[in-house]
């Protein structure tokens, strides 16, 4: 690090001197060109008066003075031929010009260049002036070059630049050795001090021993040794949590699934890796690799979507069933698990199922085992009948027995429906286009004997179809338009409407009966749940069930059952069927 950084401090010393240098050059060139250039400028005014005036050569010659002078003088003819000048030199020595060259110092008036003109190479800085002389020139002027010399190839010129250059290479020499000792006390704690970081890297939270010879550098290392300590004391609460946390979520029977908005896997227990009967690495893996069951995802998107926790379904995996649970992280926690957006919990709810499968089957098993003394009782009614057997009594005990028989087959015939609907053996289903409207009128007119012994009135109104099973939606209608005349009032209404659009179809049955309690409406539709009954106006008593029908038709069909009722005012039932 040191040497890098030496390194660097010495070209940049060197590169500033070098231009120090380049500088300097440039300086003294700008220097002696603007000094000759003003010396020229003040003596060519006299001599430019004395060569206007001169009538010969003769005189143009004593205009410019005898022998070698402080400045170099020469005559040019308007052709660009040397007339005379105050050297010695020879014409070949002289830069030759022509007639060009002179229209063009008269057109501007003068020039300045430099140009070589002595024999040994030295460059003098000349200024050529146009000067009006019809006596020695048939052009009518003259053009004089006025010039003095550089000195560029002077010794001592040459001397000061080399001077400059030994000076650059000595002080670069010089800055590169004190800047040596001055790095190596600096650098040195700042290598440790990386050495350090990279350890942190590594998970090393090791402190560093050293003092260095300035107070600043020693003040660093102490405060990052004193943040080393902390976070290695953060570290190791961070394993420790970590730890427990890890542990209870591997010790709990319910398998842990953590995801993000992508809906990937970021954390799992091993308890799914158990229930999936996988060991392989499935972080970062689509939820779907697990669960395959599409309604449990779209119920899991639902939830997430609505921002709230749900019971997304039950999955069978292999001869077992699990219920998934899913359980959104809040807005004020979001932030300490980062990328997690909510959690699956799987849990083991077989025996859950087996039971329900095992009531399911007995009421499907008993309503069979019922139909037997049922057709007994209904054969005994008609003995009943002896001429022998007071009229009375003959009429009052067939009755009796009519209407036992009449609810008995009726609890049969919905516990068969219910066991059918359970066991998902609903032998009768079919998929085909339904007519609602059609099978309304026909429960309708099913209906008008009870309806009518109690002065209830029913319309049916509005068309709507849909693609299902027609038994089952006979069935449906025929169990809540019989509970809108069960618990209306006299001179009641039930109204039996349908209507459809391109997303849904909408069937709605409206009674003004005696309305159920707020407390009712979660549980009205499970199996056997009875409210209280005491206003109802027909000869049949409820039994539970019907609604447990109609709730277990929608569930089965995809719909949803939406029930709106006030106490005292009716109710109204209405389910909605998805296209």
């Amino acid at each position: 690090m040191n040497k890098r950084i030496l390194r660097k401090i010495f070209w940049a010393t060197a590169l500033v001197l070098l231009l120090s240098v380049v500088v300097c050059f440039f300086v003294i060139y700008g220097i002696t060109y603007f000094s000759k250039h003003e010396t020229i400028s003040k003596n060519m005014t006299v001599y430019n008066e004395r060569i206007a005036g001169a009538e010969d050569l003769e005189q143009l010659n004593e205009a410019l003075g005898a022998g070698e002078g402080l400045m170099y003088i020469g005559v040019l003819s308007s052709e660009g031929n040397l007339i005379t000048s105050n050297s010695e030199l020879s014409g070949e020595n002289v830069p030759v010009k022509d007639a060009e060259f002179t229209a063009k110092v008269r057109e501007k008036g003068s020039l300045h260049r430099l140009e070589k003109m002595y024999k040994d190479g030295e460059t003098m800085l000349i200024v050529y002036v146009s000067i009006e002389n019809a006596a020695l020139d048939e052009g009518g002027y003259l053009v004089v070059a006025y010039g003095m010399d550089m000195n560029f190839n002077d010794l001592y010129f040459w001397l000061a630049v080399g001077g400059c250059i030994a000076a650059w290479v000595i002080i670069a020499a010089a800055t590169y050795a004190i800047f040596t000792n001055y790095i190596k006390d600096e650098v040195m704690p700042l290598e440790k001090i990386q050495i350090m970081l990279e350890n942190f890297n590594k998970g090393n939270y090791k402190p560093i021993n050293y003092e260095a010879k300035y107070k600043e550098i020693d003040i660093i290392v102490d405060n990052i040794n004193k943040a080393a300590k902390k976070l290695s004391d953060t570290m190791s609460d961070l394993r420790y949590e970590q730890n427990k946390t890890k542990f209870v979520i591997e010790n709990v029977a319910q398998g842990i699934i953590a995801l993000n908005e992508q809906n990937k896997i970021l954390i799992s227990n091993d308890v799914v890796a158990d229930i999936f009967d996988t060991r392989a690495n499935i972080v970062g893996v689509p939820i779907d690799y697990l669960i395959k069951d599409e309604k449990v995802l779209a119920e899991v998107a639902k939830a997430v979507e609505r921002g709230s926790n749900a019971m997304a379904g039950e999955i069978m995996v292999g001869e077992k069933c699990y219920r998934v649970d899913c359980r959104i992280v809040g807005e004020e926690i979001l932030d300490e698990f980062k990328d997690i957006k909510y959690f699956l919990l799987i849990t083991d709810v077989t025996s859950e199922a087996d039971l329900a499968k095992m009531r399911s089957e007995f009421f499907f098993n008993a309503s069979h085992e019922l139909k037997s003394p049922l057709t007994s009782i209904m054969g005994f009614s008609e003995l009943m009948m002896d001429p022998d057997l007071s009229a009375e009594n003959r009429a009052k005990c067939v009755e009796d027995i009519h209407e036992s028989s009449k609810r008995m087959a009726t609890l049969i015939e919905k516990m068969i429906t219910l066991g059918k609907l359970d066991s998902a053996q609903y032998a009768e289903k079919t998929s085909e286009e339904v007519d609602l409207r059609a099978i309304g009128d026909d429960v309708v007119k099913r209906m008008e004997i009870i309806a009518d012994s109690i002065n209830v009135k029913m319309t049916c109104e509005g068309e709507a179809k849909i693609t299902g099973d027609p038994n089952q939606m006979s069935i449906l209608l025929s169990n809540l338009v019989s509970n809108a005349i069960k618990y209306n009032k006299e001179n009641g209404i039930v109204r039996l409407s349908f209507s459809e659009d391109e997303k849904e179809a909408r069937v709605c049955v409206e009674d003004s009966g005696i309305g159920i309690a707020k407390k009712d409406i979660p549980r009205i539709c499970d199996r056997f749940y009875r409210v209280n009954s005491a206003h109802s106006k027909t000869s049949l008593d409820s039994n539970g069930l019907g609604l447990s029908i109609v709730k277990q038709i929608v569930d089965d069909c995809g719909a949803a059952l939406r029930i709106e009722s006030t106490v005292g005012k009716g109710s109204k039932f209405t389910i909605i069927f998805k296209r």
